[in-house]
């Protein structure tokens, strides 16, 4: 059971990753082809946030308020780590920028923990419940990878380190699963708070970072509308893959 749960992460990581490098590669010609990527991250990040995760963490600890202080806090907690790697790490014009990467990072991080650890619940609930999830989060991981990814790239990364960086945030979804498989029932009461901190995060990220720049750098009406268009597609992909994993 334990090897299946390894694996069944090793794919959704591999396929998520690679993927997203794929499509993206067609993206990075042009930098205003690569800000339609960098809108749909921030339609896919907040369609995650409110969704997936929320609902989620709602359902699973059923006190509303409880649940949204939690989501609150999380929008907090992203900007003072924002404001401490932008004080700490950052002494050049792009501050912002190498920021806004640490905390794609980390919180797809959080985001991919949390999917190892709903893996591992699965497959002890049973094989075929193990593979069909495993399944619904690969269709749910590459379109949220692809906007990740744009990210890091409009953000100054190369496409190797960008899929490095993704490879390795995806090892965290081993970790849930190896740390689920042994532990879950110690670990469950806590997963519906990290899942609403991980909502404030996204949410925060794709607000206060990833929108600003959208209309930073869209010099023409055409070219905010077209980037509004497919920040709503993010939205509208999202939440229909959301919808589809949950019946």
């Amino acid at each position: 059971m334990l090897l299946n749960i390894i694996v069944a992460n090793v794919l959704v990581g591999l396929i998520g990753a690679i993927g997203a490098y794929g499509i993206v590669s067609f993206f990075i010609s042009k930098r205003s082809k690569l800000m339609y990527l960098v809108s749909f991250a921030a339609g896919a990040l907040v369609a995650v946030s409110f969704f997936d995760l929320l609902p989620e963490a709602i359902a699973a600890q059923g006190d509303l308020m409880k649940t949204m202080g939690y989501f609150v806090a999380g929008f907090v907690f992203f900007l003072l780590i924002e404001k401490s790697f932008f004080y700490y790490h950052c002494h050049d014009t792009q501050c912002t920028n190498h920021a806004s990467s640490k905390l794609i990072i980390f919180g797809d991080s959080v985001h991919n923990f949390l999917d190892g650890v709903a893996i591992a619940a699965s497959f002890l609930a049973g094989p075929g419940v193990g593979i069909f999830t495993t399944l619904a989060i690969i269709i749910h991981e590459i379109p949220q990878e692809v906007g990740d990814f744009g990210v890091l790239i409009h953000n100054g990364y190369s496409k190797k380190k960008a899929l490095l960086y993704n490879l390795f945030s995806a090892l965290a979804a081993v970790a849930g699963g190896v740390l689920a498989f042994y532990a879950l029932n110690k670990l469950e009461a806590y997963i519906p708070y990290v899942l609403a901190i991980t909502a404030g995060g996204f949410v925060y990220i794709a607000t206060v970072d990833i929108l600003p720049k959208i209309h930073h750098d869209s010099d023409t009406r055409l070219k905010i509308s077209a980037q509004s268009i497919v920040f709503i597609l993010g939205v509208v992909l999202l939440w229909a893959l959301g919808k589809y994993m949950g019946e």
